[in-house]
């Protein structure tokens, strides 16, 4: 109901041009890998709370099929509330955050899969964000974080790691001065200017140049640093 492709999407802005404002960008946790974003082109009906329906009769139309389905504490429906059938379920009061420049993540992956988004996409539940600089991107995807995160995640069902709130905040993040973040940066940068179809090799480079920066913020030993790429 709420999750559209692009072609429904053109189609209810043709119908009422009002729809456009309801229309977001959206990401799920499955089309967020590291370093880039597989977009499928999908659009969130953003019906928050509140909202006046009739001002967007196309949208309230589309809706109307799913109104069973979506009304609070039917059988089979949604959850029960104070919310109306065509609402957005949460209040969601941090809605405006998602149009910021930010850092993405799925909720479940087998290793270090956080990307910048600067589309302003909302995200459904299978994906996080924090409002954070771009060189902390590369702190987030750095062997050291990795090798600390398998050590106090959990892991689940084929080993993978939940990258949830209670986890992903006890990351430590590295004082940087203004020099050392702007050093990592531009290589942030380059990787996320190469297409997806770029050589392994390419961004393998930069990845092992922002791994030896990430190293010395973090001030490790050479014997710690065997530890975390397990050579030791």
């Amino acid at each position: 109901a709420f999750i559209i492709d692009r072609a429904t999407r053109d189609r209810l802005i043709a119908e009422h041009k009002s729809s456009k404002e309801l229309l977001k960008p959206c990401l799920r946790g499955r089309d967020i890998k590291r370093w880039r974003v597989e977009s499928k082109d999908l659009w969130l009906i953003f019906t928050r709370r509140g909202i006046d329906i009739k001002s967007y009769p196309a949208i309230h139309e589309h809706l109307k099929h799913f109104k069973k389905q979506l009304t609070p504490g039917g059988p089979g429906g949604r959850k029960p509330g104070s919310y109306k059938w065509y609402e957005i379920q949460d209040p969601i009061a941090y809605w405006k955050e998602f149009e910021n420049h930010k850092v993405v993540f799925p909720d479940i992956a087998d290793s270090s899969e956080f990307c910048w988004d600067a589309d302003g996409n909302y995200l459904a539940n299978t994906a996080y964000f924090l409002l954070a600089d771009k060189w902390i991107l590369s702190v987030l995807n750095s062997n050291a974080v990795l090798w600390y995160y398998r050590h106090i995640c959990n892991t689940i069902r084929g080993g993978y790691l939940r990258f949830i709130r209670q986890y992903v905040e006890q990351i430590p993040i590295p004082p940087a001065t203004a020099a050392q973040q702007a050093d990592i940066e531009k290589r942030v940068v380059r990787i996320l200017n190469m297409k997806a179809t770029a050589l392994p090799a390419k961004i393998s480079v930069l990845e092992r140049e922002i791994d030896e920066i990430v190293y010395k913020l973090y001030n490790l030993t050479k014997e710690e640093i065997a530890i975390v790429e397990g050579k030791e």
